[in-house]
């Protein structure tokens, strides 16, 4: 699906992001949650699906600051504190792997709604 930003809603683009990011085309989600992020800066959702972008491309520290964004904007967003939360430990393990010389070790990743 080829989208037109001008003519498209932001929801439009979000669930196709959604659909990507089911689908494994992480960085295809990534597109669609900044483009939707730019579309509705406040909107606590694209911080959602930009950061569960970031954990399936194994970026974790940019998927906490997603998340964060996303906790400023909508206070108390149950799917995004779990989703924090198991970014920070999918960091932390990065991290000790990093150390251990374990990098690149698969760690799965659960989607929180």
């Amino acid at each position: 699906m080829v989208v037109d930003s001008e003519n498209v809603g932001s929801t439009l683009v979000g669930n196709r992001g959604f659909c990507r990011l089911h689908l494994g085309y992480a960085e295809g989600a990534l597109n669609d949650a900044l483009l939707c992020r730019t579309m509705r800066p406040d909107c606590a959702h694209s911080c959602w699906l930009q950061g569960y972008s970031y954990v399936q491309l194994k970026e974790y520290e940019k998927a906490c600051d997603a998340f964060l964004d996303g906790l400023k904007l909508k206070p108390g967003f149950i799917g995004i504190e779990k989703a924090l939360r198991e970014a920070l430990r999918l960091l932390k393990e990065s991290h000790t792997d990093k150390k251990n010389g374990l990098e690149g070790q698969y760690r799965e990743a659960h989607l929180f709604l």
